[in-house]
């Protein structure tokens, strides 16, 4: 039993393989993007409440991903088949379930980055940093100041780096593994969307987290 917890993968490690297993230098898979995308699911769930949402649309586009990573094995097929046909913005297309994908990996990568400044960093200020930085700007107004209002929801930093299996200085070691990472991800793909103006969310209220 001890020998077999011993070896139990903790949240960030299980993370942080993920995403160093996408081979950013040449056209990621979409099959390993997507199980990447899921170890960072529970994130949300850490974080309480407030985020509650944004787990559920990340999982509702990730499943669209899902469905077509067999027919579209690179990321790169999955943008360059919707801008054959000239749905690369349009709602639901998995181009943009896609580049929401990014902005919600990019902000879990802001927070632990944010975190990793030292202790006296809240959570709440990571967390308030990092979504200003990166899922903001696709939410509109309203969503905005309700995610804006719910942050003091959040818990302590302690807390949630216990609640991860965590220390201070393993988060921090994982932490400076999954960042490049992301960054790296995020540049690749990004790179598809050249050109193209991605519009905002027309989302106008939070889902109820009932």
């Amino acid at each position: 039993m001890v020998m077999g917890e011993s070896k139990e993968e903790k949240y960030l490690e299980r993370l942080t393989r993920a995403f160093l297993s996408l081979d950013a230098e040449k056209h990621v898979n979409t099959k390993e993007f997507n199980e990447a995308v899921d170890a960072i699911l529970p994130v949300f769930d850490y974080l309480g409440t407030v985020f509650s949402f944004a787990k559920g649309e990340m999982n509702t586009k990730r499943e669209s991903l899902v469905k077509v990573q067999s027919k579209l094995p690179t990321l790169t097929e999955v943008v360059e088949q919707d801008k054959k046909t000239n749905t690369v913005t349009k709602k639901n297309s998995c181009a943009r379930n896609l580049h929401r994908l990014l902005s919600a990996v990019s902000f879990v990568a802001n927070l632990l980055q944010n975190l990793a400044k030292g202790p006296a960093v809240t959570l709440h200020q990571a967390a308030s940093d990092a979504y200003d930085a990166t899922l903001a700007p696709v939410h509109t107004y309203f969503v905005r100041m309700a995610v804006k209002t719910s942050m003091y929801l959040l818990p302590d930093r302690a807390t949630f780096i216990a609640s991860i299996g965590e220390t201070e200085a393993t988060a921090k070691e994982h932490g400076a593994k999954f960042v490049p990472a992301v960054e790296e991800l995020l540049v690749k793909v990004l790179a598809l969307y050249e050109g193209t103006q991605m519009p905002s969310s027309d989302v106008r209220f939070l889902p109820s987290s009932s």
